[in-house]
């Protein structure tokens, strides 16, 4: 059942139990005053009898009335009317009835004598009054009912237009929740209906920009996956592949040199090179995984890896305060933060060209905050763009976190993140759920 129906079921309702009511109100009113005019034309008529004014004449002037009948009667009255053959006269007959009835309307019918069992009786007749005033009343009724369909009608007809955007609002949310595209909902001069629209266009608009920003994200992760290849594959043909391919000449050497000083200059090489092959993929393993967060806190892993950069830039002054000693470590949302503070160290020594550069971290149990900032050269209009920006933000998603990237006009870069450590789990479990 529709809104519109539920309402004008409603309103049919109520109009149908009020107009009841003022039916059996009009009904009643017309029934007291039909006996009230009834009551007082009687009453005239007694008066009339009092003045003694003839039969035939108080017969001549009631026929005309709406109110009463006038007819000849012959024959012995009923046990009713027993008072007037005692010999009550007629004005006592009628005083006793006026003050029996004091207070309500006297209907009695009015019985004048003529000749003995000859009567003439003067009669209540409130039918066809009553029927007049019940047909003027179905009428105007009628008429009202008319009105009161038509006006249905039209408010039908206006409430279906004024809500037809609703209708096309429920069919847009209907094609976004299934990954359609949607059509341009109209104005509406409803304000109400209008502030919907303008919501749902904003919302619209705002799930355009992040698909946009996700498919800009696939193709950097795409890119960053397939450099991560490039320098795999360089890595293993230039310098592991190198270091076998001499390993395999030495030791052929070995197998075939019959002079001692020869077998132990290769014997040197190849032990030589074995280091160097432990040693690149050492390097790899920690490139693709930080294989410290294994063994010691996240505390001596950040300052080895701002230790590691430092020597990096020699020349560059460092402010750095790392403080996690209240901080309760989780192995998924280390790796993280780690990850996360990497990359924007990565990206201060490749592209800031800073000369002055502060890292400040610190938690307790219920908050972490990261601040890594430059005086470098800024990033100008390529804060979206940059890959390493998106990757950071993108860590900072995965583990709940507010992550703010600034670069002020006078240069340099502020990257921020700022995470709520109580419920940790529990808001990840939802995320995932």
């Amino acid at each position: 059942m529709s809104g519109f129906t539920k309402i004008a079921s409603t309103i049919v309702a109520v109009f149908i139990g009020c107009f009841m009511v003022f039916c059996c109100l009009v009904y009643f009113h017309i029934k007291s005053n039909i006996a009230e005019e009834t009551s007082g034309a009687l009453a005239q008529v007694r008066e009339m009898v009092q003045l003694n004014i003839p039969a035939s004449q108080l017969k001549a002037i009631v026929e005309p009335s709406p109110h009463l009948s006038a007819e000849y009667f012959t024959g012995r009255l009923l046990e009713n009317y027993n008072s007037l053959e005692q010999g009550n006269s007629l004005s006592e007959s009628t005083a006793k009835s006026a003050s029996a009835n004091e207070g309500i309307y006297d209907a009695t019918p009015v019985i004048i004598p003529i000749h003995e069992n000859y009567y003439l009786v003067v009669k209540p007749q409130d039918a066809t009054e009553l029927a007049q005033n019940l047909h003027f009343f179905g009428l105007v009724a009628g008429l009202f009912f008319a009105t009161f369909v038509l006006l249905l009608a039209t408010l039908h007809i206006a409430v279906k237009q004024r809500l037809a955007p609703l209708t096309q609002l429920a069919n847009a949310l209907t094609k976004l929740s299934e990954g359609k595209e949607t059509t341009a909902l109209p104005h509406s001069d409803i304000a109400e209906m209008n502030t919907v629209i303008k919501r749902f266009q904003h919302l619209q608009c705002s799930l355009t920009t992040k698909e946009q920003q996700l498919i800009q994200i696939d193709k950097q992760l795409a890119v960053l996956q397939e450099q991560e290849r490039t320098y795999l594959a360089r890595e293993l043909h230039d310098n592991v592949g190198q270091l076998l391919t001499t390993i395999k000449a030495h030791a052929y050497i070995l197998v075939n040199a019959k002079e001692r000083a020869a077998l132990e200059f290769s014997a040197n090489k190849v032990q030589v090179m074995a280091h160097q092959i432990s040693d690149a993929i050492r390097k790899l393993t920690a490139r693709l995984h930080p294989l410290v967060l294994d063994r010691v806190t996240l505390q001596a892993s950040l300052e080895r890896l701002v230790y590691e950069q430092e020597m990096a830039l020699p020349n560059t002054h460092w402010d750095v305060s790392i403080n996690l000693k209240d901080y309760e470590e989780d192995r998924e949302r280390d790796i993280h933060l780690y990850r996360f503070v990497q990359e924007a160290l990565n990206n201060v020594v490749k592209h800031a060209k800073a000369t002055r550069i502060g890292v400040q971290i610190h938690a307790d149990k219920c908050h972490l905050s990261i601040v890594v900032k430059d005086n470098g050269k800024g990033l100008g209009t390529h804060i979206v763009e940059n890959i390493g920006l998106s990757s950071m933000r993108s860590r900072a998603r995965c583990i709940g976190a507010s992550c703010n990237i600034e670069s002020p006009s006078h240069g340099g870069v502020q990257v921020a993140l700022n995470l709520t450590l109580r419920g940790y789990s529990q808001d990840m479990d939802a995320a995932v759920a």
